[in-house]
């Protein structure tokens, strides 16, 4: 019996006793789809996050106050005399540095605003004119503040599109004044839509000069300071160049933290990878266990047909034959149901894509691949003590077997 023959008979038998080869299957599909699923989810999450990052720029830092780092034994410590970061240390960046092409000092807090008897608290946010070049953020209406406005604290601010639909409805916002943590500011933009970002609302936002935004938080110092490089190649150097420059302001301290995109997405990269393999793994428990169904049927099955061994090795057929029989059905029983299992998972991607058409969603064909050779290695290996038993009975002993 040629390969061929064998796999055309494991369908006829199994297709002799469908609900009991369903049911058998049903470990396997299981395994399959949420193997492929979390593998899948997680790639999603690995799109989703490179997604947000690259709408920030990918030759975007943020220069925050304090030294973060590990030393010793593992205690994170921090640098005993942490200077402030000020507009001075901002303003150094900008006319020393030539790699850099854009820098926005930021201060934020979250402040209650009202106009015209509606309130509510959202982020405000105080920065320079090069806030939306530097956060590639533009404006769907209106202007930024400029410079002249930040040198002269004038109370002028940005709004993002959620502030105005909460505030002014349909009306047009540019002229009008709204009241931010009780001081009055005249709305002169409005920003375009973002969305969220890694969990933060870009559209519920108010941007302030800087300098009005210093005296409105009663405070010196700078939240952070965000620079863009030139280019993707600059990075590097200009990370360097920052800290040498605010090292030699901060009595040769180097007092300061500097995150680049790509740092955080390589650290929320390795979270997500390490994640979604771990889930994966506890997803294929259930291949394992569909695989110990597999090998209860087929011992099941040499049993009920113990007399059509004996009769077919009495007949001539040779003990691999058997072995070659009882295998092929396991895998066979086991291949089906892992393509199933894809079928499955295929259909649940096209139905979330649906239902959440912002989401990026997508199936990996090596998830697919692994996870259907493996409900094939599932089915050989535990298929193998079946077709061995079933293989080594005795002819004249499985003939007299009632």
């Amino acid at each position: 019996m040629t390969v061929w023959e064998s796999i055309r008979a494991a369908l006829k038998m199994l297709g002799a006793n469908k609900l009991r080869t369903g049911l058998t299957m049903l470990g396997i599909i299981i395994g399959v789809f949420a193997v492929i699923s979390l593998v899948s989810l997680g790639a999603s999450a690995r799109r989703y996050v490179a997604d947000q990052f690259a709408a920030m720029g990918s030759n975007v830092m943020m220069i925050m106050p304090g030294k973060r780092e590990t030393i010793g034994s593992g205690a994170v410590v921090g640098v005993s005399n942490v200077h402030k970061l000020t507009m001075e240390d901002a303003e150094a960046i900008r006319r020393r540095l030539p790699s850099i092409s854009g820098v926005a000092p930021v201060i934020f807090g979250i402040g209650l605003i009202k106009q015209e008897g509606i309130s509510r608290n959202t982020w405000v946010t105080g920065t320079g004119h090069e806030y939306p070049s530097v956060r590639d953020h533009g404006l769907a209406t209106g202007q930024f503040f400029g410079p002249d406005d930040v040198e002269r604290e004038r109370r002028v601010a940005a709004i993002g599109t959620k502030v105005r639909a909460e505030l002014f409805g349909d009306v047009n916002p540019l002229g009008k004044f709204i009241l931010v943590m009780g001081t009055p500011f005249r709305v002169i933009g409005v920003m375009e839509p973002r969305g969220t970002s890694l969990g933060f609302d870009l559209d519920d936002i108010v941007f302030i000069p800087v300098s009005a935004a210093r005296r409105l938080f009663n405070t010196d110092g700078l939240y952070q300071i965000i620079v863009r490089a030139s280019s993707d190649e600059e990075v590097p150097g200009a990370v360097a160049s920052i800290r040498k420059l605010l090292q030699s302001r901060h009595n040769g301290e180097d007092d300061i933290t500097i995150v680049s995109q790509n740092q955080l997405l390589a650290t929320l990269n390795t979270i997500v990878d390490a994640l979604t393999f771990i889930l994966a793994g506890i997803a294929a428990i259930s291949l394992v266990v569909g695989g110990i169904g597999i090998m209860n049927i087929m011992l099941s099955s040499v049993s009920e047909r113990t007399r059509e061994i004996g009769l077919r090795k009495a007949l001539g057929a040779r003990s691999r034959d058997i072995l070659r029989q009882f295998l092929v059905e396991s895998v066979v029983l086991s291949t089906i149901g892992g393509l199933i299992g894809v079928l499955m998972t295929a259909a649940a991607v096209v139905a979330a894509r649906r239902i959440f058409p912002s989401l990026p969603v997508v199936i990996t064909s090596w998830a697919v691949a692994l996870a259907v050779t493996f409900s094939a290695a599932i089915g050989i290996f535990f298929g193998v003590f079946p077709a061995r038993r079933a293989s080594r009975l005795s002819p004249m002993d499985a003939l007299r077997t009632e």
